[in-house]
């Protein structure tokens, strides 16, 4: 009966042995991250995503506390957005779930940026825009109303219909890519045919505005859509 007490304990401290191990070689699998390594692959996850993106997106994190400690996972930590999330504020989500299970939230500010064509100088209203009056500047997107020029080739040519300062974003609201009693060509595309002819406008137009252009062949009045600095298209 000794022999057989003596047999089991020995058997049960060697299992314990075998699962201390195990224990100590899983351990050993962890990876353990303090809160500034989470911080950086957080931001560097996060500007992958806007990568791919069409958008010029800035990221800023702010960074978790020390105090929380570091955090062990057995895997690379798993990373997310809200569904839904405030494109100028939102909450990185970190997380992982083994050996233990885990989250954090990490603050992050998105700033979205556009390029877009501003005036170089003060430009008094009528005047026709040439290249040297404008300029490609870097604007913050919730700060842009309107819609927006970011070639300033596409507006050479039109005439502003105010006055523009020094630095201000230039919009087609502000234009007049077609002005009444300017020359235009008139564009004609029917069935593969193509083929224009002038006319004279007799509205102010911007960029997909529809206005009355007189055919100088014809002396009829047609309605079109405004295409370009000085160049409309029959709408059929």
């Amino acid at each position: 009966m000794k022999k057989y007490e003596n047999f089991i304990c020995q058997a049960l401290f060697t299992a314990s042995l075998l699962w201390l191990c195990l224990l100590k070689v899983h351990a050993d699998d962890n990876q353990s991250y303090t809160p500034a390594q989470l911080t950086e692959l957080a931001e560097v996850w996060v500007n992958q995503q806007f990568a791919t993106a069409d958008t010029d997106t800035e990221v800023q994190l702010t960074a978790l506390d020390n105090r929380i400690g570091n955090k062990s996972c057995a895997h690379a930590p798993e990373f997310s957005l809200p569904a839904n999330y405030n494109p100028r504020q939102t909450t990185v989500q970190v997380s992982c779930n083994a050996p233990l299970v885990w989250q954090l939230f990490i603050p992050a500010r998105l700033t979205e940026w556009l390029e877009l064509v501003v005036s170089r100088q003060n430009i008094a209203p009528g005047t026709a825009l040439t290249a040297d009056m404008l300029e490609i500047q870097r604007r913050e997107r919730r700060l842009v109303r309107g819609a927006i020029v970011q070639e300033p080739a596409l507006i050479v040519g039109s005439r502003n219909k105010r006055s523009l300062s020094v630095g201000q974003i230039i919009s087609l609201q502000d234009l007049c890519l077609v002005c009444r009693g300017d020359i235009v060509t008139i564009q004609i595309s029917q069935g593969g045919l193509a083929v224009s002819t002038t006319g004279v406008a007799q509205q102010d137009g911007s960029l997909g505005d529809t206005v009355q252009v007189k055919n100088q062949q014809s002396g009829r009045n047609i309605s079109s859509e405004v295409v370009g600095v000085n160049q409309v298209r029959i709408k059929f």
